[in-house]
Order: C-alpha cells, then structure tokens, then sequence
C-alpha cells in the first residue's frame, strides 16, 4: 500500500533560536529523498523536529507532520516510532549494558507495527520466536558485514564510526518502518562501508520504506539514486530538483543558494 509522509509548513526553534521557517516536503513510500545543505543550515533540526526530539520545540499551530492520515505533530517520540518513523542517528550515543540484541527484541516488540520484513514470518515482530529472530538478525548482520560479536555487546559501547552507522542501518532493516530518516550516515564512513550502507538503504526503499538522506555531500548518492532533492538553507527549501541537482552542488557548492 502506497503511503505518505506529509511535512507541511513546519516551523521549529531551539533554545528560543527559529532554525526551520516552515518546510514543506511529500515522501512517497518506496521513494528515496536527499536533503542538502550547508552546515547550520537546519538539516539535523528537521531530523529532530520531526522524530519528535523535546529539546526542538515546533509551532504545532503551524506546523503539520502525517504519516498516511495521521497526524503525529503532538506525538511523543516513542509513538510517532509505533506511527512507524525511523532515525538514524548522526552521532549514536553509547548505552552500555542493553545489547543489539535486547534492543532490537524490544523495540520490534513495542512497536507491533505490520512489517513490510519479508524475512519476519509472523504478522506482528513481537510474536517472533527467538529462534527465527536470531536468525534474521544475523541474516542482516552478514548482509552488513557485521561481525555476530558485536549483536551481544553493548549498544555502541566501544564501536568504531563506522560500525555505529552500520549497527543504526541493522536497526532499520530489522524494524522495516513506514518511513526512515538517515541523519549524515555517511559521515565517517570508508568507501566499502558507505557502500554497505547505501546496500542495506537501497533493500529498504524496494521493500516499501520511504527514506529521507540528510547529508552535506553528494558521496553517498552516487550509490542511492534519489528521487528527489531539496536544499535547505537557513530554515528553507530554496531549491528542488531530482539527482542532478546532487552533482550541480557537488561542483558549485551551496553559495549560490546563500545569497
């Protein structure tokens, strides 16, 4: 079933600071869309506004967020992840002693979304039996060329850059949300590994899910196709085109757009 992630008009601030000043944006699942900009420019902050983070404090009288027909404005986060809303962190705190594995067994078991997992063989991920779910999250882990030690490690704990991204794509792959939102996932990132991401990215957009790509460079879209791209400059969408607009700021830059 084809669905919607509807951004309209959305106005947020932090710290009495307005960052965005009302973006507006349409996520069709299925669809991969990039946004760029320069930094300070309000990417993370829609990342944020968006998941619902209390810290970014959004006009709700302005502001409206749908997945499908819902409404998620005044969502907190944890139900605009049940709504089926997915981030990925730029920078993945640590959370020693919850492994990958609790993590992502209690999290398929809150969320009690229909999956569109193909690899999930239950209506509901939270009536998996552990058998079948080990199974798929090492499938996944192969796939991402993570190593099965790190799925009983604390969450980060001790993890290279690079292994924290992947782990962030694991999450994503296993949950299968309605929609995704990768916040820079590409920075730190060697060129095998971004490789992997995009991969896990790309299995994710044919599944159904609709992704959102916040990223500063066009070095991950040479390996994800976008659909669509915005630049958003100082709480804006100045500019919206489709893939070749990537590589027209790969070579201009975001000057242009800052005048």
């Amino acid at each position: 079933m084809i669905m919607l992630l509807t951004v309209s008009n959305l106005h947020a601030s932090i710290e009495g600071k307005d960052i965005l000043r009302g973006v507006s944006l349409k996520v069709k699942s299925g669809e991969v869309h990039a946004v760029m900009g320069p930094n300070g420019g309000g990417k993370s902050t829609l990342a944020y506004a968006l998941m619902g983070h209390p810290s970014y404090k959004v006009k709700s009288q302005k502001s409206k967020v749908y997945i499908g027909k819902k409404n998620i404005i005044n969502l907190p986060t944890e139900e605009r992840a049940k709504a089926g809303l997915f981030l990925a962190l730029q920078s993945p705190i640590a959370v020693p002693g919850v492994t990958v594995v609790n993590l992502l067994r209690t999290a398929l078991g809150d969320t009690k979304q229909k999956t569109q997992n193909p690899v999930l063989s239950r209506q509901f991920a939270g009536s998996l039996p552990i058998e079948e779910f080990m199974h798929m999250i090492k499938t996944y882990a192969k796939e991402l060329r993570i190593d099965e030690s790190f799925l009983s490690r604390g969450i980060h704990d001790g993890f290279s850059g690079g292994e924290k991204k992947k782990i962030e794509m694991l999450q994503a792959l296993v949950l299968a949300p309605k929609f995704a939102i990768f916040d820079e996932i590409d920075t730190g990132l060697d060129v095998d590994a971004l490789k992997i991401v995009a991969r896990g990215i790309g299995i994710l957009a044919k599944r159904g899910t609709g992704i959102i790509i916040i990223t500063h460079y066009q070095r991950i879209l040479k390996y994800v196709k976008p659909d669509v791209v915005y630049i958003l400059v100082n709480g804006k969408i100045v500019k919206t085109g489709k893939a070749d607009l990537a590589k027209k700021i790969e070579d201009n830059g975001y000057t242009q757009f800052s005048k």
